[in-house]
């Protein structure tokens, strides 16, 4: 191990990235990030490693965000309730 790079304990990991500490402990088994055990229980994560596993996370990609040409034929892309409670329609009502 070389003292000349930065060294994070598992939960200033888990503090840089707002998760747990088993959630890093959870990567670390299943190897998205190495984790280092120094004497006794000690447990570090390199910097270098943080950096690895960050790269490796940018490729999520999320949902294209609703365009207004996703827009219904009212305009409306369903989002927009006005405070209204919707009711699920799961079988027709009963006329009064």
């Amino acid at each position: 191990m070389s003292l000349d790079q930065l060294w994070y304990s598992l939960d200033e990991a888990a503090d840089r990235y707002g998760v747990t500490r088993r959630a890093v402990e959870r990567w670390a088994r299943d190897g998205r990030i190495v984790v280092t055990t120094l004497a006794g229980t000690t447990r570090r994560i390199s910097a270098a490693s943080l950096l690895a596993f960050e790269q490796a996370n940018r490729a999520v990609t999320l949902p294209p965000a609703l365009t207004p040409d996703d827009a219904g034929p009212s305009g409306n892309t369903g989002g927009d309730t006005k405070g209204k409670r919707v009711r699920p329609s799961t079988k027709p009502r009963r006329p009064r």
